[in-house]
């Protein structure tokens, strides 16, 4: 039997970051507990739907500020003062990504904790059917959808 080079197939399911731009949610900010399958892709009063399965992935930046008290830890602050990898030891949100099997049940494929941000989380398995998020007491997370440009 031949063999099948996954590496082609990987490329389109799986692009490289350095392919993808950042698109902002309209729908957000968010707050809470959320359940997505869909995101607004245009600024509203009419706003455009486009499923979570067609991107590759999602950043996470927090809207306004952190109350202080969250157990801050200073990190590396790029030369332009824009990026800071500066840690909280609350977490800030966790992102839950699900696929759905063909009977119509949900299995978890990937949870991440964010303790920092911007972060940039990519699905390690591609075109899920939704995504979940915990954003904690008194915050409210941005997020931006990963597409190929």
């Amino acid at each position: 039997m031949p063999s099948v080079d996954v590496g082609v197939v990987s490329q389109f399911l799986h692009p490289p970051i350095g392919l993808l731009g950042v698109h902002l949610d309209y729908n957000g900010p968010y707050t809470g507990l959320q359940t997505l399958t869909q995101w607004g892709t245009t600024p509203g009063p009419t706003i455009i739907q486009q499923s979570v399965s067609n991107t590759f992935g999602v950043q996470v930046n927090i809207d306004g500020a952190i109350p202080a008290g969250w157990g801050f830890t200073y990190g590396w602050v790029s030369p332009d003062g824009l990026y800071d990898e500066s840690i909280y030891d609350q977490r800030i949100c966790q992102l839950v990504v699900q696929h759905q099997f063909v009977t119509g049940s949900w299995i978890s494929t990937q949870i991440a904790e964010i303790h920092s941000f911007p972060t940039v989380v990519m699905w390690q398995t591609a075109i899920p059917g939704r995504i979940g998020l915990l954003i904690a007491p008194g915050l409210a997370v941005d997020l931006s959808f990963l597409l190929v440009n």
